[in-house]
């Protein structure tokens, strides 16, 4: 008699906490206000990355998902393609739009929180 277990490898990453609002009107941000702009805010387990796609915003955090103990596990906006995000540790790579593995050694992808936009200088991210 054979016996197969399959666990299920827990998501890596804390569930934090995150309620944030932004003046898109600050100099800090003034990326955001056109599409393919982003900028780096604190909040979630080790940051957030901001990307502007046309009216939506996407919001992922900076923790990287491959051995997301090492301190350096952090993503950043490559500076070769600003479509996504690298952890400069293990070269994974991630899609900016929705934080999803491109290239490994990473199994999971970013996790990302709700935004909330008026429509004029405030956006809301949350989760």
């Amino acid at each position: 008699m054979f016996t197969i277990s399959c666990k299920e490898e827990p998501y890596p990453i804390p569930n934090v906490p995150v309620n944030i609002s932004i003046n898109l009107d600050l100099p800090s941000y003034q990326p955001l206000n056109s599409p393919g702009g982003y900028a780096y805010v604190n909040g979630g387990s080790r940051g957030i990355v901001i990307y502007r796609d046309f009216d939506a915003f996407r919001a992922l955090d900076r923790h990287s998902t491959y051995n997301s103990d090492d301190a350096c596990a952090v993503v950043e906006v490559n500076p070769e393609n600003m479509f996504e995000l690298i952890d400069t540790c293990s070269g994974s790579r991630f899609s900016i739009s929705n934080g999803a593995v491109i290239e490994g050694p990473a199994k999971f992808g970013l996790r990302s929180y709700v935004t909330s936009w008026d429509g004029a200088y405030t956006l809301s991210i949350y989760n």
